[in-house]
């Protein structure tokens, strides 16, 4: 990131509070993984699996349907970093009740159970209420001209910093002097503190004002009528979302590749490790590859490279021939885990006009919501026709979202 030498010290200030707060993020989240700790401990708790998949389904929904209402709610505003702390003190300081909660009261698997859920949608629901003005200010701090190198050296700092969660996670569980379930609580520690050092990192921005916007005061049912006006009249916007929405179909085979490598070849368990070890892999190493691309050639054109490239799983699944092979498959899911959103965000910020911008990056937020009942299509996919089926349906929409991407017009207007 050469230019970021001769930038603004505020500008290189801000963008390594960015990159830290992502980090201890990722780093605390991944103590208390969705995918793999939580339900584990719920199911510990006593909760059936239609609780867990309820939660689960709760969570994506409270994280994703208020962007809209968010962005209505910063609308106008020459700083949004006050709303963004007091989103993020909502959510992430009750995490350490929780802990208290379960650590002093863990013999009630009821009341810890209800406290967990109760606290875990709350912090989900004010990172929902993040995502936007935290977004804003990466538009409003980070210049054009280094936006993809910054987006992929948050990738490579986070998924690095991430690397520490399964180590661990895996120590903590694997103590015989912590029972159930204190380890769990150990766990929701680590989680609380890393959301706090990520909320510190946050103070450290120094936001750039943004100047007076038009109709300020304009109400939240105003803020959803211009919604339609935006969708006919930016041609970029419009096939944006509509490949977002498409490559939401990359999600139906998404659960279903460890199944079927370990189904198809008989494979050990530790063959997971290896497989993880290559997505996280993934995620690392195509981060700076990424940002330099996205400098190089616009956010427009890496975009349509990502969305190409997302191809690649679907395909390779149906016609590795080894197991060894399904490497590939994972590390290129870890590289488009974080890739494709980078792309996404970059894109919208490069032609977002600043007095709707707030409004662009909630529709591009909420453009994720329907990409939660995809890994239930997935599955019935798989139990009425196989795994190779539910592959080929994921590389159908995929095809659709890298015709759809191509729609997009360079100039963003």
């Amino acid at each position: 990131m050469s230019q970021l030498a001769t930038a603004p010290s505020v500008v290189r200030r801000n963008i390594l509070a960015i990159i830290g707060d992502v980090a201890f993020f990722m780093m605390g989240f991944a103590c208390f993984d969705p995918t793999t700790v939580m339900p584990q401990f719920l199911r510990e708790l006593g909760a059936s699996p239609k609780l867990i998949g309820l939660i689960v389904g709760l969570r994506l929904l409270v994280l994703f349907a208020p962007q809209p209402y968010v962005a209505h709610r910063i609308h106008g505003r020459s700083r949004v970093k006050p709303f963004l702390i007091a989103a993020c003190l909502i959510g992430r300081l009750p995490m350490f009740l929780l802990f208290a909660l379960t650590w002093f009261y863990g013999e009630n698997h009821t009341l810890v159970l209800w406290a967990f859920v109760l606290f875990s949608l709350l912090f989900v629901a004010s990172d929902g209420f993040c995502i936007v003005p935290w977004t804003e200010i990466i538009g409003k701090s980070v210049p054009e001209a280094i936006r993809g190198r910054f987006f992929g050296a948050m990738q490579t700092a986070s998924s690095l910093a991430a690397l520490a969660a399964p180590i661990l996670v895996s120590r903590i569980l694997s103590l015989r002097t912590l029972d159930f379930p204190h380890n769990y609580a150990l766990l929701m520690l680590l989680m609380a503190i890393g959301l706090l050092l990520s909320l510190l990192m946050l103070l450290l921005i120094r936001e750039p004002d943004t100047p007076p916007q038009d109709d300020p005061d304009r109400t939240f049912v105003q803020h959803l009528r211009r919604i339609p006006a935006l969708w006919r009249n930016d041609s970029a916007l419009r096939w944006v979302l509509t490949t977002q929405l498409l490559l939401a179909g990359g999600g139906i085979a998404s659960s279903f590749y460890v199944l079927y490598a370990r189904e198809r070849f008989g494979l050990p368990d530790s063959y997971v490790a290896i497989y993880l070890t290559a997505q996280t892999a993934g995620a690392v190493i195509t981060g700076p590859l990424w940002g330099w691309m996205a400098d190089r050639v616009g956010a427009i054109r890496a975009l349509q490279v990502v969305v190409t490239l997302a191809l690649v799983p679907p395909l390779a699944a149906l016609v590795m021939p080894v197991a060894w092979g399904f490497v590939l498959v994972f590390g290129c899911l870890g590289a488009l885990g974080w890739t494709l959103w980078n792309a996404f965000t970059n894109a919208i910020l490069s032609f977002a006009p600043p007095a709707e911008r707030p409004t662009y990056i909630a529709l591009q937020q909420f453009m994720n919501l329907p990409a939660a009942t995809t890994p239930f299509v997935g599955g019935l996919i798989v139990s009425w026709a196989g795994y190779p089926a539910a592959f080929v349906t994921t590389a159908v929409m995929v095809a659709l979202g890298a015709w759809s991407v191509r729609r997009i017009p360079q100039s963003g207007y």
